[in-house]
């Protein structure tokens, strides 16, 4: 059985608003597995964007733990691709992307390959040039993308990333994403609202409640990878989609 990499228990955070306090994850339990690729959806607000922050460590849990289990086998632990592009204004597209690398130890002529690598695989080659703020929202989406990708991390935290592209780039993007993972196959925790997204990339999908409280459920998606140009009706794409919808429709009870 493939081993986990991230052991989430008995996890719960909240903020301070107002004087008072916001709890937005509690009793919370879950097990990421090594190489997975692993999707959570849930309704607006149950802190589902919450988790990738303090998976990332950007954020510290008021209760229980966030443990990364095995041996790590790439440069840094995770690698957090954010909704909101989040792009320096100051710095052109391929700058951006290879951020992480500039701020590394690799030698010069690997950081330009790591940059320019990068910058073609996700199309951004011919505006490689220009400032974030020339580029389309769905052009800057893209570049965080790359950013992520570019990143030498063991665990890729994805926060909605598809949300801001048209259906022909997003669906570029799914193959694009399943060719790299099979050369690749990195710990992926992807977060959405799209079901079918979370179903086509995913090998496992958790619901979160309205909450806050554990977790309604986790589905095993049973279909065979590679999955570009699988069909919805795939029986394991079917079965698994319908398990989510349920799920879902508990979490709003």
């Amino acid at each position: 059985m493939t081993p986990a990499i991230i052991r989430i228990q008995g996890l719960g955070f909240g903020y301070r608003s107002q004087g008072s306090g916001v709890t937005v994850l509690a009793n919370l339990d879950l097990d990421i597995f090594k190489g997975s690729v692993h999707a959570i959806v849930g309704p607006n607000g149950c802190g589902k964007s919450t988790l990738l922050r303090v998976i990332a460590g950007l954020e510290k849990p008021a209760v229980g733990s966030v443990e990364f289990l095995g041996v790590r086998d790439h440069e840094n632990r995770t690698a957090l691709v954010f909704q909101n592009p989040r792009l320096l204004p100051w710095w052109n597209v391929e700058r951006n992307i290879a951020i992480g690398s500039e701020f590394s130890d690799k030698p010069p002529d690997l950081y330009r390959k790591v940059r320019d690598f990068n910058t073609k695989r996700v199309g951004l080659d011919a505006v490689k040039d220009r400032a974030p703020q020339e580029l389309s929202l769905g052009q800057q989406t893209i570049a965080g993308l790359g950013r992520g990708l570019a990143h030498d991390a063991e665990i890729l935290l994805l926060d909605e990333p598809f949300a801001h592209l048209d259906a022909l780039t997003r669906r570029r993007f799914y193959e694009e994403f399943e060719t790299r993972w099979q050369v690749d196959p990195r710990t992926v925790v992807l977060v959405t609202h799209d079901v079918d997204e979370a179903v086509t990339l995913a090998d496992r999908v958790s619901v979160m409640g309205r909450g806050p409280g554990p977790l309604i459920d986790t589905i095993e998606v049973d279909a065979d990878r590679p999955r570009v140009g699988i069909s919805p009706a795939h029986p394991g794409i079917r079965s698994a989609t319908n398990w989510v919808w349920e799920a879902l429709e508990r979490s709003d009870r």
